[in-house]
């Protein structure tokens, strides 16, 4: 914050800017706040996916929502997605990612016994 105010003066001593909006501009930056994604909960958020199958095999796996989001282009085109989510619209769980969705998602019970849950934590 400090080197943006250093630039609103800078731009004052230069006669860019008047003193008024050196002043606005200053109380702007003081007033906006400082957002860190490296320490926002979202960073520690992850995808789970729990498959639970009448043979007894169980899945689980957790998916940072980064790394989710970076892949999920690649996500609607993995086998597992396709043979276990089949019905289930990807595109929705990446809009839930992206709008901080909290929770389970998806929650299937299949006739054969198999469950599919898809949380995101």
């Amino acid at each position: 914050m400090k080197e943006e105010i250093t630039k609103v003066l800078d731009l004052l001593e230069a006669g860019k800017v008047s003193r008024e909006e050196a002043s606005e501009l200053i109380s702007a930056l003081n007033e906006a706040p400082v957002a860190r994604v490296e320490n926002s909960a979202y960073m520690k958020k992850s995808l789970r996916v729990i498959v639970d199958s009448e043979d007894g095999d169980k899945v689980n796996v957790n998916l940072p929502l980064k790394l989710v989001k970076s892949l999920h282009g690649a996500i609607e085109n993995m086998p597992a997605v396709k043979q276990h989510l089949q019905g289930v619209d990807i595109s929705l769980i990446l809009d839930a990612i992206s709008n901080n969705v909290e929770g389970p998602i998806v929650d299937i019970k299949g006739a054969d016994g198999e469950s599919v849950s898809v949380v995101i934590e």
